[in-house]
């Protein structure tokens, strides 16, 4: 006697072999996502960004440190009155043998301490691999420990250009954002970031193309001082 249950017939293997398809291509594209997050997980260097006064107006600095992160950059934030002793633990950390890239940004007040640090680690022999800034207010000059500096800047309002120690053999460039920013919507560009992370992924060897200069984009470099 045989007994013929409803809903038990095999599928045809087409379907069986269709799904495994989708099983194996599914997860394939899983491995191949972990390896790239740990790949990008294991790219060299910190950057450390700076916010300016009260720390409710530099909140763009939050925002290109989430995206850095996303992008397997290491990255912290803080108000620039910690400069000091921010200066002091990456003084610390070289010491101890870190010889991964260390890189600045800054807004407004947090912009013209990224420089401060920097004229600091010189004092100390320690190298700036890069320094990104979003409308300094009153910057002193480019130390000569520095290979590169980017100084995004609205002169209509605070802002100011940088100029470079006498000393100065690295890369330079103001670039004149006044035609698209002011000071209070400078950090949170998105184009401004876009080009700020393919930047950082250059020196942290994650990019091999620098980002096109936009048509309206005025690039000088400083006089030295």
């Amino acid at each position: 006697m045989s007994t013929n249950l409803m809903g038990t017939k095999r599928p045809p293997l087409h379907v069986v072999v269709g799904f495994f398809m989708i099983f194996c291509s599914v997860f394939v594209t899983s491995l191949a996502s972990s390896s790239d997050a740990q790949a990008a997980a294991k790219r060299p260097g910190h950057v450390y960004l700076l916010r300016g006064v009260l720390n409710v107006f530099s909140l763009g600095m939050d925002q290109l440190a989430y995206k850095l992160q996303a992008a397997g950059v290491s990255s912290s934030v803080q108000n620039y009155l910690g400069w000091r002793g921010l200066a002091d633990d990456i003084i610390a950390a070289y010491r101890s043998g870190n010889r991964e890239p260390i890189i600045l940004m800054g807004h407004s007040l947090g912009a013209d301490a990224t420089i401060d640090i920097a004229r600091k680690l010189q004092g100390s022999g320690v190298p700036v691999a890069l320094i990104v800034n979003f409308d300094p207010v009153s910057p002193a000059p480019v130390p000569p420990n520095v290979r590169q500096i980017v100084n995004y800047y609205v002169p209509a309002g605070w802002g100011q250009a940088v100029a470079a120690d006498k000393r100065f053999k690295g890369n330079l460039a103001n670039i004149n954002e006044d035609a698209t920013d002011n000071h209070f919507s400078i950090d949170k560009s998105e184009n401004l970031h876009r080009k700020t992370i393919a930047k950082v992924l250059q020196v942290t060897g994650g990019a091999r193309r620098a980002p096109k200069k936009p048509a309206n984009a005025q690039v000088s470099a400083a006089p030295a001082q």
